[in-house]
């Protein structure tokens, strides 16, 4: 077995939650047939997703229900050669906001760095990924060193467990509570608190008779306590915190 398979990264899990960290080189120079180069595509690729989610707009992240935080983000080399002792000459150096330099004279690289927190396994999770954001995963990485595309999985995820880097410090608030579980506390929250405007009066003395408001609400709250669509994650319950009894 080679050593870069035997000396693949893990990630760290709390409870239920799972992180990962993906390091991997953009690629040089300019697309061929055309005047930006990988690094130019690959900013405007995200940033056209932040444009939409700043609008309020569902993207292609919202197919995968599990996930709780992801960050991506371009490392340039004016950012990880500041104090460097590699002490570059002035030409080599790029300013903060300066154009990537299309041939890539100097020969420092950029990275993307992906940062992801999820619900459940990490081998499930990017099956989700090739099955539901196939197209859109390969428009971002296919900007990135020997990415092919999601549609060979194992190929795919050898080149994740490639670039993917060790976490040192990984914690969770709330290790317990699935994206799924959060959503229902979330609605849950905001149905109880119409329920109370309904069955109290501006003085906070409490209606004559609320039975059949609260079954009213009970039913409509219990609707969606059981097995959110969760492709990847996990639905914690009580029961299944002490094995069922």
């Amino acid at each position: 077995m080679d050593d870069d398979v035997l000396n693949w990264m893990k990630s760290k899990s709390v409870g239920g939650v799972t992180e990962i960290a993906v390091l991997a080189p953009i690629r040089p120079g300019r697309i061929p047939g055309e005047r930006r180069t990988y690094e130019e595509r690959l900013r405007f690729a995200m940033k056209s997703v932040q444009n939409r989610t700043d609008a309020g707009i569902p993207t292609e992240l919202n197919r995968i229900t599990t996930i709780h935080f992801g960050r991506m983000m371009i490392i340039r080399p004016d950012h990880y050669l500041v104090k460097s002792t590699a002490n570059p000459s002035p030409d080599e150096f790029l300013e903060v906001g300066a154009k990537p330099n299309p041939d890539d004279a100097n020969g420092y690289r950029s990275w993307l760095l992906t940062l992801v927190i999820f619900d459940g396994d990490l081998k499930v999770y990017f099956r989700d990924i090739a099955e539901f954001l196939g197209e859109y995963f390969d428009r971002i990485f296919e900007n990135c060193e020997d990415f092919s595309s999601v549609s060979e999985f194992e190929e795919f995820w050898s080149w994740i467990k490639r670039y993917q880097i060790s976490s040192d410090l990984f914690h969770s608030a709330y290790p317990n509570l699935t994206v799924p579980r959060i959503k229902y506390l979330e609605e849950f929250k905001r149905k109880f608190d119409l329920f109370v405007e309904t069955v109290r009066t501006p003085t906070g003395r409490k209606v004559e008779d609320m039975n059949d408001m609260f079954d009213a609400f009970l039913r409509e709250t219990q609707q969606q306590a059981q097995n959110f669509p969760a492709p990847g994650g996990v639905y914690i319950t009580d029961k299944s915190k002490d094995g069922g009894q």
